[in-house]
C-alpha cells in the first residue's frame, strides 16, 4: 500500500470513527426523519434539530465534496494502489453504486419541476445551510422548491432521509477502510524481519 492511500484511509476512519460519535443526531430510535397526520389540515413533521443536524453536516461535506481527500468521489483514486485490495475496492464502488441509485431517484415532482434526492441533498447542504452563492445551482433549487413552510419540511424531511443513506455508506466504507488498514499491518508484520 502506497503511503498516500494509507493516510487517506487513516483519514476516512478518523472522519467516520468522529461522525458515529456524533449520531446523537438519531436520538430519536425509529422516528428519525418522518410526518404524522394529526388532524384533517394538519401535519406534525419530526427530525433532528438544527443544532445536532449542523454539527453533522460540518464534517459530512468532507465526505461529499470532490476537492476532498477522502470524499466518496475521490476515494476512487485508491483503486490504481496495487497495495489495495479488491474486497476494499468492491466494497467501496458497491456503496457508492447504492448510493448513487437512491439518490438519482425522483424525490419530487410539480408544477416546479422534477427533483432527485441528490438535487434536495445538496440544495439544503450547499444551498440552504452551507453557502450563499446566488449563482450556485443548489442555491437556484433552494429558492425555487423552498417557498413556503410546509414545502421546507417536507423537503426537510427528505434531506434527513439522504442523510442517513449518506451515512450508511460512509459508515461502511468507513468499516472497510478500518479493516484494509488492519490487513495492510497485519502483512506488514509478518514481512518485518
Amino acid at each position: 500500500m502506497k503511503p498516500e492511500s494509507k493516510k487517506r484511509l487513516e483519514e476516512f476512519v478518523k472522519r467516520t470513527e468522529y461522525i458515529r460519535q456524533q449520531l446523537h443526531y438519531l436520538d430519536r430510535g425509529n422516528d428519525v426523519v418522518g410526518l404524522e397526520i394529526v388532524g384533517e389540515h394538519e401535519i406534525k413533521f419530526y427530525q433532528p434539530d438544527n443544532e445536532k443536524a449542523d454539527a453533522l453536516l460540518f464534517n459530512l461535506r468532507l465526505f461529499v465534496q470532490d476537492k476532498d481527500d477522502i470524499s466518496l468521489n475521490r476515494m476512487t483514486e485508491l483503486y490504481d494502489d496495487p497495495g489495495i485490495s479488491n474486497q476494499w475496492k468492491q466494497e467501496h464502488a458497491n456503496e457508492r453504486a447504492i448510493l448513487k441509485i437512491r439518490l438519482s431517484q425522483i424525490a419530487a415532482e410539480s408544477s416546479k419541476g422534477i427533483i432527485t434526492y441528490d438535487d434536495v441533498f445538496r440544495m439544503f447542504l450547499f444551498g440552504g445551510k452551507g453557502h450563499f452563492d446566488q449563482d450556485d445551482k443548489a442555491y437556484k433549487l433552494y429558492q425555487k422548491w423552498v417557498t413556503d413552510e410546509t414545502e421546507w419540511a417536507l423537503l426537510h424531511n427528505t434531506f434527513h432521509e439522504t442523510i442517513l443513506w449518506v451515512l450508511r455508506a460512509i459508515i461502511n466504507i468507513g468499516v472497510a477502510s478500518k479493516e484494509e488498514l488492519q490487513r495492510f499491518e497485519a502483512a506488514d508484520t509478518i514481512r518485518a524481519p
